[in-house]
């Protein structure tokens, strides 16, 4: 059987062979049909790296050989015409060697890369005797009208290289993350050999194979005289080396459409067809440790909480650019709901920042004390509340407020609104760092009553990331057309909200969080500078992490898309649901930026280390017994004097104390 195959196709080659001898009548007597190569529009990250493409397929223009790697073009004509620039699309030599060897074994047809050009243009991939008549006669009609230049170009743009890659631009760009011109010789060997049998060599089922083919392509450099022998055995030892993500950032590719459709709709561009370049904030290493945590985290929860979603943004602190951007599960559509930004959750305790924000705002020190005992809150009327502690617990004394912080007690919190400030002063705290929805000014929004999305959580606690600074988060930095013409361009729109020294101080009772408190769990993967808040709603229908450093802000939610609905299995708290996706992204994105994980939060001017009494939180005299250092707004010490029983300040200096 295996011979009778064998013979067969030489038959059918040796056929065609004789046929071009013969005059046959022209089956496009007047001129080759149309030539459309549907051309797409595609996004990249911030480092130029692509993303995604907008089209029928995805596929870039690539208008000049001189901008792909010398090493594809000796690879393709090497191993697939070697006779190119000799023949007029048809080459005897082709047919006659393909004869050969399907005669010893290895099938192999005599079309040329012009025969082949014109069968991806016009025709189909059926195997017929018409077919490949039609297709001898459109490959010489290329070639009398085309350079063979202009012919290898069309054909790297048109072939199917797999993975969904049409074209050597995004074949390089999905096989090794760079443009073809930075293509190596052995990278430029493993596309060209993808191109024989693009499901036969998929790197991700066959890497073998796809190694094995790659060889073959090196070794047919060596027979052309393209590499000497010795350097051919050096290079087949190489690995691959490949850099394949496949559906990097999906939902963030999905906001970038939609954006850059309403950006360009007015001007009557459109994406399908223009052939746009979007270039985007995306972090191309944020994006993918985003999506490695989430993965992670979502394969440990139970079976019963195999539909729940999660909500992932990441954005840079002083900028706004977001980063990362992770809507679903990894099962979710990225056409539907994206909880990252388009749902309004309970942000439960992870709300917390912006009341001890406002408290320190007013001249408190991170030393006051606050109750941690039952109280009742508008007693008898509509809206009595009657808060507890997650563990149903008090002590029934007063707490520092930075231990209240990082342990996330709520009576304290519940004492904090309502002794040192309001609820109409914490929502307008919030409001002034960037949270945009509609807080009720509620007692209980201290336990964070009132919904709010991951991006504004996101983008509020980067305010205290960047010494007070607010930046409108965006996703798209430029949009160009085919011939790099800026269509649109976006700026960083940054304003100071905040005083430097107020978001250092939460900084430094949120490191705490992170390093002693509700989220511990962040150490078990990452070590490096941290701060950030867990929530958790009362019923455990919704679980917060935001957490921050120097370089990013980052706010994750956990839930069901039915509010009535509970997580459970251990993971229904911001602790142990989102914080360890939150420490898995940061290791992972450690490993890669050098200094990202390391570098502090700059100490402004106005903080001094000062001993405060933990009984009052003023600063301590000699005689008191209950004292600590702590960070302090050196222009507030006057008025925390006042806050409590006024003093002769003269009484008091700062290098020596009372």
């Amino acid at each position: 059987m295996k011979f009778e195959l064998i013979f067969k196709k030489a038959g059918i080659i040796s056929f065609l062979f004789l046929s071009l001898a013969v005059n046959l009548k022209p089956i496009f007597p007047q001129d080759l049909p149309p030539i459309k190569i549907p051309f797409a529009s595609y996004a990249v990250a911030s480092n130029g790296r692509a993303i995604g493409y907008f089209g029928e397929q995805n596929r870039v223009d690539v208008r000049s050989t001189g901008y792909v790697s010398k090493y594809v073009l000796w690879s393709l004509i090497s191993t697939e015409d070697r006779d190119f620039y000799n023949h007029d699309g048809v080459s005897v030599k082709g047919i006659i060697r393909g004869i050969f060897k399907t005669l010893t074994g290895h099938i192999e047809g005599g079309s040329t890369l012009t025969m082949q050009l014109a069968r991806n243009l016009f025709l189909t991939n059926e195997r017929t005797i018409s077919r490949k008549i039609k297709e001898i006669e459109l490959a010489r009609a290329l070639e009398k009208r085309f350079t063979k230049d202009q012919i290898l170009l069309m054909y790297l743009n048109t072939v199917n290289f797999g993975h969904g890659a049409y074209g050597i631009w995004t074949a390089a760009e999905t096989y090794f993350g760079k443009t073809p011109d930075k293509l190596s010789i052995t990278e430029a060997a493993a596309i060209v050999g993808m191109v024989q049998s693009p499901g036969g060599y998929d790197p991700v089922r066959h890497p073998g194979r796809m190694l094995v083919r790659r060889n073959e392509v090196l070794h047919n450099l060596y027979e052309v005289g393209k590499i000497s022998k010795s350097y051919y055995e050096k290079l087949i030892k190489i690995p691959l080396g490949l850099d394949l993500h496949d559906e990097v950032g999906k939902f963030f590719l999905e906001e970038v459409r939609k954006e850059a459709v309403d950006i360009l709709k007015p001007k009557g561009i459109y994406l399908d067809s223009d052939q746009l370049k979007i270039t985007t904030t995306m972090d191309y290493n944020v994006q993918v440790a985003a999506d490695d945590a989430v993965k992670a985290q979502w394969k440990q929860f139970p079976n019963s909480m195999k539909d729940a979603q999660i909500g992932l943004v990441a954005v840079e602190p002083g900028t706004g650019m977001i980063r990362a951007m992770v809507g679903g599960n990894p099962e979710t559509n990225p056409l539907g709901l994206n909880r990252a930004i388009q749902i309004k959750r309970q942000p439960g305790s992870s709300f917390k920042a912006f009341l001890y924000g406002d408290i320190l705002e007013k001249g408190y020190t991170l030393a006051e004390p606050l109750l941690n005992e039952s109280i009742v809150v508008d007693s008898g009327t509509a809206y009595e509340w009657k808060p507890q502690n997650d563990d149903n617990d008090y002590t029934q004394s007063p707490i520092p407020m930075d231990f209240a912080i990082e342990h996330s007690i709520n009576l304290s919190a519940a004492y904090a609104i309502s002794h040192l400030t309001s609820p109409d002063s914490v929502v307008a705290f919030a409001h002034q760092l960037g949270i945009k929805s509609d807080i009720p000014a509620y007692p209980s929004i201290a336990l964070g009553t009132g919904d709010v999305s991951p991006l504004e959580m996101a983008s509020s606690y980067a305010v205290f990331a960047s010494e007070g600074k607010y930046a409108e988060s965006f996703s798209i930095l430029k949009i160009e057309d085919k011939d790099g013409r800026v269509l649109y361009s976006r700026g960083i729109d940054t304003s100071t909200v905040l005083d430097s020294a107020t978001a250092y101080l939460v900084t430094s009772a949120l490191k705490k969080v992170v390093e002693g408190g509700t989220a511990t769990s962040v150490k078990r993967y990452y070590h490096g500078v941290a701060a950030g808040k867990t929530g958790t709603t009362q019923n455990y229908t919704d679980a917060w992490f935001v957490g921050y450093n120097p370089f990013l802000s980052t706010a994750i939610w956990i839930g069901f898309d039915n509010p009535a609905r509970k997580l459970g299995g251990g993971y229904q708290y911001g602790g142990t649901a989102c914080a360890p996706i939150w420490g898995k992204m940061m290791a992972e994105i450690s490993e890669k930026e050098r200094g990202f994980a390391y570098t502090d939060f700059r100490r402004p001017s106005t903080i001094i280390d000062t001993t405060l009494c933990e009984t009052t939180g003023e600063p301590a005299n000699g005689n008191c017994s209950n004292k600590k250092i702590y960070p302090v707004n050196v222009e507030k010490l006057p008025l925390i004097f006042s806050l409590h029983h006024p003093v002769e300040k003269e009484r008091f200096d700062f290098d020596y104390g009372w």
